[in-house]
Protein backbone atom coordinates (compact mmCIF):
# COMPACT_ATOMS: atom_id res chain seq x y z
CA UNK A 1 0.00 0.00 0.00
CA UNK A 2 0.58 3.84 -0.65
CA UNK A 3 1.01 4.49 3.02
CA UNK A 4 3.02 1.24 4.24
CA UNK A 5 5.63 2.85 1.05
CA UNK A 6 5.46 6.42 2.91
CA UNK A 7 6.23 5.06 6.25
CA UNK A 8 8.64 3.10 4.95
CA UNK A 9 10.00 5.76 3.63
CA UNK A 10 10.13 7.77 6.58
CA UNK A 11 11.29 5.61 8.82
CA UNK A 12 15.01 5.41 6.31
CA UNK A 13 15.80 7.43 3.98
CA UNK A 14 14.30 10.63 6.12
CA UNK A 15 15.86 9.54 9.21
CA UNK A 16 19.64 8.59 7.11
CA UNK A 17 19.00 12.05 5.77
CA UNK A 18 18.57 13.98 9.51
CA UNK A 19 21.52 11.42 10.67
CA UNK A 20 23.89 12.58 7.82
CA UNK A 21 23.34 16.33 8.11
CA UNK A 22 23.98 16.24 11.58
CA UNK A 23 26.64 14.44 11.46
CA UNK A 24 28.03 17.09 9.01
CA UNK A 25 26.85 19.99 11.23
CA UNK A 26 29.26 18.17 13.83
CA UNK A 27 32.12 17.73 11.28
CA UNK A 28 31.66 21.48 10.35
CA UNK A 29 31.36 23.03 13.41
CA UNK A 30 34.87 21.14 14.45
CA UNK A 31 36.38 23.08 11.55
CA UNK A 32 35.25 26.03 12.54
CA UNK A 33 37.23 25.53 16.19
CA UNK A 34 39.72 24.39 14.35
CA UNK A 35 40.23 27.09 11.83
CA UNK A 36 40.14 29.54 15.12
CA UNK A 37 43.25 27.30 16.65
CA UNK A 38 45.26 27.55 13.25
CA UNK A 39 44.90 31.25 13.58
CA UNK A 40 45.84 31.46 17.03
CA UNK A 41 48.58 28.97 16.34
CA UNK A 42 50.12 30.55 13.10
CA UNK A 43 49.87 34.30 14.90
CA UNK A 44 51.68 32.71 17.77
CA UNK A 45 54.43 31.19 16.11
CA UNK A 46 55.95 34.42 15.70
CA UNK A 47 57.46 33.31 12.32
CA UNK A 48 55.64 35.54 9.90
CA UNK A 49 55.74 39.02 8.73
CA UNK A 50 53.54 41.47 10.68
CA UNK A 51 52.45 42.60 7.64
CA UNK A 52 50.54 39.13 6.23
CA UNK A 53 47.24 39.22 8.32
CA UNK A 54 45.43 36.00 9.31
CA UNK A 55 42.05 35.91 10.28
CA UNK A 56 39.30 33.49 10.52
CA UNK A 57 35.68 34.83 10.77
CA UNK A 58 32.47 32.74 11.88
CA UNK A 59 29.90 33.84 9.14
CA UNK A 60 27.18 31.71 10.92
CA UNK A 61 26.15 28.12 11.13
CA UNK A 62 27.02 26.96 7.47
CA UNK A 63 29.73 29.45 7.00
CA UNK A 64 33.58 30.02 7.73
CA UNK A 65 36.42 32.01 6.48
CA UNK A 66 39.88 32.09 6.68
CA UNK A 67 42.05 35.33 5.56
CA UNK A 68 45.65 35.02 5.02
CA UNK A 69 47.82 36.70 3.21
CA UNK A 70 46.68 37.65 -0.27
CA UNK A 71 43.76 34.27 0.14
CA UNK A 72 40.39 34.38 1.09
CA UNK A 73 39.15 30.79 2.10
CA UNK A 74 35.54 29.67 2.41
CA UNK A 75 34.06 26.76 4.10
CA UNK A 76 30.34 26.37 3.48
CA UNK A 77 28.46 23.46 4.93
CA UNK A 78 25.20 22.85 2.27
CA UNK A 79 22.16 22.01 4.24
CA UNK A 80 21.00 18.75 2.24
CA UNK A 81 21.82 14.96 2.53
CA UNK A 82 23.26 13.73 -1.09
CA UNK A 83 23.13 10.82 -3.12
CA UNK A 84 26.05 9.49 -5.18
CA UNK A 85 25.57 8.64 -9.33
CA UNK A 86 26.01 5.04 -9.53
CA UNK A 87 28.71 5.30 -11.85
CA UNK A 88 30.70 7.87 -9.33
CA UNK A 89 34.06 5.65 -8.56
CA UNK A 90 33.42 5.88 -5.13
CA UNK A 91 30.20 3.68 -5.41
CA UNK A 92 32.80 1.26 -6.34
CA UNK A 93 33.87 1.29 -2.28
CA UNK A 94 33.61 -2.11 -0.14
CA UNK A 95 33.14 0.57 2.57
CA UNK A 96 29.72 1.27 0.53
CA UNK A 97 28.68 -2.24 -0.66
CA UNK A 98 28.96 -3.60 2.83
CA UNK A 99 26.32 -0.43 3.53
CA UNK A 100 24.44 1.42 1.12
CA UNK A 101 23.80 4.14 3.41
CA UNK A 102 27.54 5.23 3.68
CA UNK A 103 26.82 6.55 0.30
CA UNK A 104 24.57 9.16 1.62
CA UNK A 105 26.74 12.23 2.07
CA UNK A 106 26.62 16.06 3.60
CA UNK A 107 28.87 17.95 1.59
CA UNK A 108 31.27 20.93 2.94
CA UNK A 109 32.85 23.13 0.08
CA UNK A 110 35.99 25.04 -0.15
CA UNK A 111 36.19 28.53 -1.74
CA UNK A 112 39.07 30.35 -2.81
CA UNK A 113 39.04 34.15 -3.32
CA UNK A 114 41.67 36.89 -3.80
CA UNK A 115 41.37 38.89 -0.54
CA UNK A 116 41.62 41.78 -3.01
CA UNK A 117 38.52 40.80 -4.97
CA UNK A 118 36.33 41.19 -1.71
CA UNK A 119 38.48 44.00 -0.20
CA UNK A 120 37.83 46.43 -3.78
CA UNK A 121 34.90 45.08 -4.55
CA UNK A 122 35.75 43.59 -7.72
CA UNK A 123 32.23 42.00 -8.79
CA UNK A 124 33.36 40.37 -11.92
CA UNK A 125 36.10 38.39 -9.86
CA UNK A 126 35.15 34.50 -8.92
CA UNK A 127 36.01 32.09 -6.48
CA UNK A 128 36.70 29.00 -7.65
CA UNK A 129 35.89 25.61 -5.58
CA UNK A 130 38.72 24.06 -4.71
CA UNK A 131 37.13 21.37 -2.68
CA UNK A 132 34.27 19.41 -1.61
CA UNK A 133 33.97 16.94 1.22
CA UNK A 134 31.78 14.25 1.87
CA UNK A 135 30.45 13.63 5.15
CA UNK A 136 28.26 10.30 6.52
CA UNK A 137 26.17 9.49 9.06
CA UNK A 138 29.08 7.62 10.93
CA UNK A 139 31.29 10.69 10.37
CA UNK A 140 33.64 9.21 7.42
CA UNK A 141 34.72 11.32 4.65
CA UNK A 142 36.67 11.62 1.97
CA UNK A 143 37.54 14.69 -0.48
CA UNK A 144 36.95 15.18 -4.06
CA UNK A 145 39.40 18.52 -4.75
CA UNK A 146 42.81 19.59 -6.94
CA UNK A 147 46.07 17.85 -6.24
CA UNK A 148 47.29 16.25 -3.02
CA UNK A 149 43.59 17.89 -2.03
CA UNK A 150 42.10 14.95 -4.33
CA UNK A 151 44.55 12.81 -2.99
CA UNK A 152 45.61 12.72 0.30
CA UNK A 153 41.96 12.23 1.48
CA UNK A 154 40.36 9.33 -0.77
CA UNK A 155 40.03 6.65 1.67
CA UNK A 156 36.65 6.50 2.83
CA UNK A 157 36.92 3.56 4.60
CA UNK A 158 39.76 4.79 7.12
CA UNK A 159 38.93 8.02 6.76
CA UNK A 160 37.36 9.61 10.01
CA UNK A 161 37.02 13.30 10.85
CA UNK A 162 39.08 13.02 13.79
CA UNK A 163 41.05 16.53 15.00
CA UNK A 164 44.36 15.11 13.60
CA UNK A 165 42.39 14.73 10.13
CA UNK A 166 40.43 17.39 9.83
CA UNK A 167 43.51 19.87 10.85
CA UNK A 168 45.35 17.68 8.21
CA UNK A 169 43.02 18.55 5.56
CA UNK A 170 42.88 22.74 6.99
CA UNK A 171 46.36 23.18 6.26
CA UNK A 172 46.71 21.46 2.73
CA UNK A 173 43.64 23.76 1.85
CA UNK A 174 45.68 26.54 2.87
CA UNK A 175 49.29 25.25 1.41
CA UNK A 176 47.64 24.94 -1.68
CA UNK A 177 45.53 28.33 -2.54
CA UNK A 178 48.84 30.02 -0.88
CA UNK A 179 51.45 28.02 -3.20
CA UNK A 180 50.03 29.15 -6.82
CA UNK A 181 50.68 32.27 -8.01
CA UNK A 182 48.21 34.81 -10.03
CA UNK A 183 48.52 34.39 -13.72
CA UNK A 184 48.67 38.09 -16.01
CA UNK A 185 46.11 37.70 -18.25
CA UNK A 186 46.50 38.57 -21.69
CA UNK A 187 45.54 42.02 -22.24
CA UNK A 188 42.98 41.24 -25.22
CA UNK A 189 41.24 39.36 -22.30
CA UNK A 190 41.36 42.28 -19.81
CA UNK A 191 37.66 44.34 -19.88
CA UNK A 192 37.49 47.49 -21.24
CA UNK A 193 35.95 50.42 -18.86
CA UNK A 194 33.55 52.80 -19.65
CA UNK A 195 33.74 56.39 -19.05
CA UNK A 196 31.02 56.12 -16.88
CA UNK A 197 32.47 53.44 -15.34
CA UNK A 198 36.16 55.46 -14.78
CA UNK A 199 33.87 58.59 -13.48
CA UNK A 200 31.43 56.81 -11.10
CA UNK A 201 33.48 53.82 -9.47
CA UNK A 202 36.34 53.08 -8.26
CA UNK A 203 38.64 51.59 -10.88
CA UNK A 204 39.89 48.47 -8.73
CA UNK A 205 36.28 47.28 -8.87
CA UNK A 206 36.05 46.90 -12.70
CA UNK A 207 39.45 45.42 -12.77
CA UNK A 208 39.20 41.47 -12.89
CA UNK A 209 41.64 39.66 -11.58
CA UNK A 210 43.13 36.33 -13.56
CA UNK A 211 42.69 33.47 -11.32
CA UNK A 212 45.33 30.76 -11.33
CA UNK A 213 42.50 27.68 -10.31
CA UNK A 214 40.49 27.64 -12.85
CA UNK A 215 38.87 24.11 -10.97
CA UNK A 216 35.76 22.27 -12.15
CA UNK A 217 34.80 19.09 -11.03
CA UNK A 218 32.41 18.01 -14.03
CA UNK A 219 32.90 18.80 -17.85
CA UNK A 220 36.16 20.20 -17.50
CA UNK A 221 38.00 20.74 -20.82
CA UNK A 222 41.52 21.30 -21.80
CA UNK A 223 42.86 21.44 -18.59
CA UNK A 224 46.21 21.52 -17.97
CA UNK A 225 47.76 18.99 -15.45
CA UNK A 226 49.73 21.79 -13.45
CA UNK A 227 46.29 23.61 -13.24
Amino acid sequence: MANDRLIQLLNSKAILNIETVDATSVVFASIKKLLKQFESKIKGDGVIDSRIRITFTDRGTFEAELKIADEVIIFIMHTNAFVFDPSHPIMKSGYIGVNASNATCGMISIYNFQSDSLKYDRKNDIGILIARMFVNKESHFFVEGRKQLGILYNDYSTMVSTTENLLSFIETCVIYCLDIDVAVPPIDAMKQISVFEAMAYNLQSTLTANTRLGFKFQNQVNESPDA
